[in-house]
C-alpha cells in the first residue's frame, strides 16, 4: 500500500551531517551577504536606547516605544561585553542560520524528511530575510521565539511520547510563547490559537478538565513573563500599558483616512520634524504630542495610544468603503513580491541583493499558495502552522503589511513552498503528468499575480523610494556631513527629479548651497521649504540665517521671529536673534 507523502517518517535523527549542511548553507549565504552588501548601521534606534540604559540614564516614555526583550538584551551586550555594534549583526545573523535547522525540524515532523529539507533550504536563502536579520531590529528573536512555540507546543501532542513528557513540553512552549510577545506584542493574537490547538489536538483518552488545565499551564506560563514589564509601566508611569505604547499610532499609520497598502499616512512634515531630533525614530513621541495637542489634555500614553485608535474608527466609519478596499489591496500585498522598506539602509540592501542570485518572496509566496492549497486536507495537524500565518496576515490587516511586518509569517509560508516541490516531484516521478501540469499552472499564475499586479502604483512608490532613501538619506546627508557640499548637492538634484514636492531635501540642498556660498540658490531653495512646509521653523530660520549672512538684517529679522515663534526652544534662532540686537 502507498504511504501518504505527507504523513511519511521521518528517517533516524542519529545522522547529523544533514543539519551540518543546512547550517552551512545558511552561514555561507549570510557571510555573503555581511561581506559584499551589508551597510553601515544607519537606523541605530536600539543600539542609542540600549547605550543610554548601559550608562544608567532613565529614557522616560520611550522605554514605552521598544521591544523590551530586545532593548533588555542589547543592553546587557553593551554593559557586560561591551560589544562594537557590528558584532551584534553578527551574532544574529548566526541565529537566523540557526532558525533554518528549526524549520527544517518543524518541516519533518508535520510532513516529512524532504519537505522539512526543502523548507529549510527555502528559507536559508531568501535575500529580504538576510537583511531583515542583520538590521538591529528584534525580526531575528521574534523568529526563533516563534518557531520554538510552535516546536515545543507540537512535542506536547507527539503520541509516541510518554505522557508526562509531553505535558512537561508546556512549559518551554509558554515561556517562550510570553518571550514571544515582550519580542514582538503582535504575538499576543497567537494566546487564543495556542489554547485551540491544545484542546482539537488532544489525545481522545484526554478528559475536558485535563485539556483546561493544559492551557490555563499554558496560559499562566506566557502571562508570567508579559507581567513584570506591565508591572514595570505601571510603577514607572502609573499607566497601564501591557507590552508597548505604539499600537493606537501603528494602527492609524496603516489605517487612517489617504494611507495606501504600501506605505502608512503620516502626521504633517512628520519625517522633517524627526530629522531635527535628538532622538532617533521620534515619530512616537510627535504622535503622543499630537494628540495631547488635538485632545487639549495631558494624555498618559495609553490614552495617547485609545485617541489614535478612536480617531482611525471615526475615519473608517466616515468611509468604510475606502477601508474595505483598503484592506483587500493589503491582503493581495502580504503575497506580493515586492519588499517595502522603512529603512533606509535596508532598501539600499534590498536593491543590491537584487543582482546576487538569491530566491525572492513571489517565488516563496508562489510555491506557498499551491502548498497551502494541497495541504487543506491535512488541516487538522497543521492547524498552528495555519494559525500563525493567519494572525500575521491579520496583523498586517491590521496595521501594516511592509517587510519587516509580514516577515514573520515567511517560515511558514516556507514550510508549505518546501511541501509544494515535494508534491511537485512526486507526481512527476509517479508520471502523474495532468497534476504536475495542474499544479504547475496554480504557481505560475500565483507568480504572475504577486509579481506584476499594481506595477504603476509599485512604479511610483519606487521612485520615492530611490529619492528619499537611497539618494536622500543614503548619499545626500552623509556627504553633507563630511563637508562633500558638491556630492550632496548632485544627489539632491537626482532626489528632487524623481520626488519634487520633497521638502526635507530642498532643505538640505540650501543648506549645501549656502555653504558653498551659492546664496542665491540657498535662497531659492529655503522659500520653497517654507512653501511647502509653512508650519515648520527649518525654512524660516535658514533663510533668516542666510540673510544675516548677506547682512541684510530687517529680512533676516522677520524670518527669524517666524522661526521662533514656530520653535521657541531653539536656541541658535534666539543667538541669532540677539546678535541683531547688538548689532
Amino acid at each position: 500500500m502507498k504511504k501518504d507523502p505527507a504523513i511519511k517518517k521521518s528517517r533516524s535523527h542519529s545522522d547529523y551531517r544533514l543539519y551540518l549542511y543546512v547550517f552551512l548553507l545558511a552561514i555561507g549565504v549570510r557571510s555573503l551577504f555581511l561581506i559584499f552588501i551589508d551597510e553601515p548601521i544607519l537606523f541605530n534606534k536600539y543600539p542609542y536606547f540600549a547605550e543610554k540604559l548601559a550608562e544608567g540614564v532613565d529614557i522616560g516614555e520611550r522605554l514605552l516605544d521598544l521591544s523590551p526583550f530586545y532593548l533588555y538584551f542589547l543592553t546587557l551586550i553593551k554593559k557586560i561585553l561591551n560589544l562594537d555594534w557590528i558584532y551584534v549583526k553578527t551574532i544574529q545573523s548566526i541565529i537566523g542560520a540557526s532558525n533554518s535547522l528549526l524549520l527544517l525540524i518543524l518541516g519533518t515532523r508535520l510532513f516529512n524528511r524532504e519537505t522539512g529539507i526543502l523548507s529549510a533550504i527555502i528559507y536559508a536563502v531568501y535575500g529580504n530575510l538576510i537583511i531583515l536579520e542583520s538590521t538591529l531590529e528584534p525580526t531575528v528573536f521574534v523568529l526563533l521565539f516563534n518557531l520554538l512555540t510552535l516546536l515545543f507546543l507540537i512535542a506536547s501532542r507527539t503520541q509516541h511520547r510518554p505522557k508526562q513528557h509531553r505535558n512537561r513540553m508546556l512549559v518551554p512552549a509558554g515561556l517562550f510563547c510570553g518571550i514571544s510577545i515582550i519580542t514582538k506584542p503582535s504575538f499576543l493574537l497567537f494566546l487564543p490559537i495556542g489554547v485551540c490547538f491544545l484542546f482539537i489536538s488532544s489525545p481522545g483518552e484526554d478528559l475536558m478538565n485535563i485539556r483546561i488545565r493544559q492551557s490555563i499551564v499554558f496560559l499562566t506560563l506566557s502571562v508570567l513573563i508579559i507581567l513584570p514589564i506591565t508591572v514595570r509601566n505601571y510603577v514607572k508611569f502609573n499607566d497601564f500599558v501591557l507590552v508597548t505604547a505604539d499600537a493606537g499610532k501603528v494602527f492609524y499609520h496603516g489605517n487612517g483616512k489617504g494611507a495606501s497598502a504600501l506605505e502608512g499616512i503620516a502626521l504633517v512634515d512628520e519625517g522633517f520634524s524627526e530629522e531635527s531630533a535628538k532622538e532617533p525614530d521620534y515619530a512616537h513621541v510627535l504622535y503622543r504630542e499630537a494628540a495631547r495637542t488635538l485632545s487639549e489634555r495631558n494624555l498618559s500614553p495609553s490614552e495617547s495610544s485609545k485617541f489614535w485608535f478612536q480617531k482611525t474608527f471615526a475615519e473608517i466609519i466616515q468611509d468604510p468603503t475606502a477601508y474595505l478596499l483598503l484592506q483587500a489591496k493589503k491582503f493581495f500585498y502580504f503575497f506580493n513580491d515586492y519588499e517595502m522598506h522603512y529603512i533606509a539602509s535596508a532598501y539600499k540592501e534590498y536593491k543590491q541583493s537584487l543582482s546576487f542570485p538569491f530566491i525572492r518572496y513571489g517565488v516563496i509566496a508562489a510555491l506557498g499558495i499551491l502548498g497551502m492549497l494541497l495541504s487543506l486536507k491535512y488541516f487538522h495537524r497543521l492547524f498552528l502552522v495555519y494559525g500563525i500565518m493567519l494572525i500575521y496576515l491579520l496583523s498586517g490587516l491590521l496595521f501594516l503589511v511592509q517587510s519587516r511586518y509580514r516577515l514573520p509569517a515567511v517560515p511558514y509560508l516556507c514550510l508549505f513552498a518546501g511541501f509544494a516541490v515535494s508534491c511537485l516531484k512526486d507526481t512527476i516521478y509517479q508520471k502523474r503528468y495532468r497534476s504536475a501540469m495542474v499544479y504547475l499552472t496554480v504557481v505560475v499564475l500565483s507568480f504572475i499575480m504577486v509579481r506584476f499586479a499594481y506595477r504603476v502604483e509599485i512604479n511610483t512608490m519606487e521612485r520615492w523610494q530611490k529619492a528619499t532613501k537611497i539618494h536622500y538619506l543614503m548619499e545626500a546627508r552623509p556627504s553633507f556631513r563630511m563637508g562633500k557640499y558638491d556630492m550632496a548637492v548632485a544627489q539632491l538634484d537626482r532626489c528632487l527629479a524623481l520626488a519634487p514636492n520633497f521638502s526635507p531635501a530642498y532643505n538640505l540642498r540650501g543648506k549645501s548651497h549656502g555653504m558653498l556660498g551659492n546664496y542665491s540658490e540657498a535662497l531659492k531653495d529655503f522659500s520653497i521649504v517654507i512653501r511647502l512646509s509653512p508650519t515648520l521653523a527649518e525654512g524660516y530660520k535658514n533663510l533668516g540665517f542666510t540673510y544675516l549672512i548677506l547682512g541684510k538684517k530687517e529680512a533676516a529679522k522677520s524670518n527669524l521671529l517666524k522661526a521662533v515663534s514656530l520653535a521657541p526652544d531653539d536656541n541658535k534662532i534666539k543667538e541669532a536673534l540677539g546678535q541683531l540686537k547688538v548689532r
